[in-house]
């Protein structure tokens, strides 16, 4: 009756640690959640500040180009010293020491270049290109700030389940070795016991390195140290994409994906190039003008005086042959061109795919929360039969250390599946061109402070 009695104690206390595993201490204050560490990005993030000093270099060009269509005005002067020594033919000689000055102004306006014009084009359609290639990239800073968050997240559970499993098999090593004094099982259950509590000692070693792994991902975005940050509060919906009609979000994606924005603006540059190359052999006019002033104070030769100068005119050039350059780099510009075609048909059909594949996937991750859930319910089923079959000896040891595996497993399942739901959804709203901070903002409501306890989900009780 004793040996019974202590048997049913050490039972009920080994569920206990297994079903409602709480840390010792109290969970820390949370020091930022989502929204924080976005916006922290938004200042720190080296990648962002990359994006967009290139965009506003490329941007530039569209000044550039545009100062060959606009009349150009320069502006010069001189002054100079002179000394002249020489015989003449009277046998005298003419030596003069004087000064001279002057300076002049020209104005120069394009009156027809078509290369100029082109090439315009050209800049004005990179400059979009650039624009887009900016956007995705603050898409893609929303998209790393999750994923990096959602990382943390991850290996801090992965820590909390090894934790609680090292000291639940702790507890179950301790009451076997206890068992085993008083003859209650053999030495083998003790063994398997010890075993099974050095694995989950090498699992807890390896989680807490992934915690800090996962919080240098956070700091490499935000530039500071990041030590806690809120949970998912697990009554957060999870709840399919709507619709769930993957022509509509492929539909969608073609006309709004940013990548594929800046693919369909860089073939239109191309395009330009094209243009603009083959307008090297047009011809070009401009208008110009220009005034010069000179004065000298130069008395034995006859030099003393002001002197002004105005021309005004219309300059026709045509280019007749370069060496063959204009039409080679007309062939260049061509075979670009077919590039950036090739480039964005595989783009749009990449753009497709990947869309309907993350609705998809999106969709399974609900369905796959859900069966989780039936795991876990199952799971903790299957347990407390193996600890029943145990306590009347038709089970062993290693079938109440595998029914405990599972369990844990289960819940671990269950909790990395929802954050693989909010990262695909995440990517499918930026496969289709809608990803925005308001989409960070909705998850941020779901934050809470964090919990270190390890139990079944009340909402797969349901």
């Amino acid at each position: 009756m004793l040996r019974n009695s202590r048997r049913g104690f050490l039972l009920a206390a080994l569920a206990g640690a297994v079903l409602n595993v709480q840390a010792n201490v109290q969970a820390a204050p949370t020091q930022y959640n989502l929204l924080d560490i976005y916006n922290m990005a938004l200042d720190n993030d080296a990648q962002l500040a990359a994006a967009q000093a290139s965009m506003k270099a490329t941007q530039e060009t569209v000044n550039q180009s545009r100062a060959a269509l606009l009349p150009t005005l320069g502006l010069s002067a001189n002054t100079q010293y002179n000394k002249i020594s020489s015989e003449v033919t009277s046998g005298s000689d003419l030596d003069e020491n004087y000064n001279s000055h002057g300076w002049g102004a020209s104005l120069t306006q394009p009156l027809f270049n078509m290369n100029s014009w082109f090439t315009y084009d050209q800049a004005k359609s990179v400059g979009v290109q650039a624009s887009a290639i900016f956007a995705n990239a603050q898409q893609q800073l929303i998209l790393r700030v999750a994923e990096a968050y959602f990382n943390a997240l991850r290996a801090e559970d992965s820590l909390m389940t090894a934790k609680a499993q090292e000291r639940a098999l702790k507890q179950q090593l301790d009451q076997a070795r206890e068992r085993y004094n008083v003859g209650l099982i053999a030495e083998t259950d003790v063994l398997d016991a010890r075993a099974a509590y050095d694995n989950a000692r090498v699992a807890r070693i390896q989680a807490e390195n992934q915690v800090s792994v996962s919080y240098e991902g956070l700091r490499t975005i935000v530039n500071q140290d990041v030590t806690d940050i809120a949970q998912l509060e697990k009554a957060m919906p999870v709840v399919a994409p709507a619709p769930n009609r993957p022509d509509e979000w492929a539909s969608k994606a073609l006309v709004n994906n940013l990548g594929l924005k800046a693919a369909r603006e860089g073939l239109v540059a191309s395009e330009s190039k094209v243009k603009a190359s083959k307008s090297g052999h047009a011809p070009t006019v401009n208008a110009f003008a220009s005034y010069n002033y000179s004065s000298s104070n130069a008395a034995q030769i006859d030099l003393t005086g002001d002197g002004k100068q105005t021309v005004v005119g219309v300059q026709f050039d045509l280019p007749i042959f370069s060496g063959g350059a204009t039409s080679s780099v007309t062939r260049q510009a061509g075979y670009q061109l077919v590039e950036a075609q090739k480039n964005y048909d595989q783009q749009l059909r990449d753009t497709n795919a990947n869309t309907r594949n993350l609705l998809r996937t999106a969709t399974s991750d609900v369905e796959r929360v859900q069966a989780n859930c039936q795991v876990i319910i199952s799971a903790e089923s299957s347990l407390k039969a193996t600890q029943s079959g145990y306590e009347v000896g038709t089970r062993n040891i290693t079938d109440v250390l595998d029914s405990q595996q599972l369990l844990y497993s289960s819940i671990s399942n269950y909790l990395n599946t929802r954050y693989d739901f909010i990262v695909n959804t995440l990517k499918l709203k930026q496969a289709a061109g809608t990803l925005s901070p308001a989409d960070l903002e909705e998850l941020n409501e779901w934050m809470t402070d964090g919990s270190n306890e390890l139990s079944v989900p009340s909402e797969c009780r349901g």
